[in-house]
């Protein structure tokens, strides 16, 4: 039972999520040294270029769904470390076409993470393309402005030496 100013979410059942979000961007240093950034086509939509991303299952917390939507759309393994930013960001609940049946709910909040890869990605049918870049190509090729706010993070917190930070 719940009292008058409490909430209750409700999720279809055939999409078991919580109203949050997580998006990953995979980054290594290639053979010169230089820090390159995984940078992934849509296939939904050819000009939406981003890192991962995806819902929280319930039952996950939001670092359990950056690894298994890591491993679902680019084949990286479930136990790598995962670094969460400190970028978050808001989209629409109608984003998610109908998943979020709470009309309270109008925003989803999306948590930013980093993950080190340099291993062979394996798409999944929800991209069609992947391109590994630098800061400044892939700044560019990024859609979406909360993603380019957290490239700009990931990429100064390698740069400065502070991404693992004791919190």
């Amino acid at each position: 039972m719940k009292s008058d100013n409490q909430t209750e979410v409700m999720l279809l059942p055939h999409d078991p999520k919580k109203p949050e979000n997580v998006h990953v961007f995979l980054y290594r240093k290639n053979h010169a040294n230089d820090l390159e950034y995984a940078i992934f086509q849509r296939a939904d939509n050819p000009e939406w270029w981003q890192g991962i991303s995806g819902g929280v299952e319930i039952g996950e917390t939001t670092e359990q769904a950056a690894l298994r939507e890591s491993y679902e759309e680019a084949g990286t393994p479930l136990d790598a470390p995962v670094y969460r930013l400190d970028t978050i960001s808001f989209l629409p609940s109608d984003t998610f076409l109908g998943q979020v049946c709470d009309k309270n709910i109008l925003m989803v909040p999306m948590f930013h993470y980093a993950m080190t890869f340099d291993g062979e990605i394996v798409l999944s049918h929800e991209h069609t393309n992947v391109r590994w870049l630098n800061y400044e190509e892939a700044e560019k090729l990024v859609y979406f402005h909360d993603a380019k706010n957290a490239l700009w993070e990931l990429n100064q917190r390698l740069l400065r030496g502070n991404l693992i930070r004791n919190e």
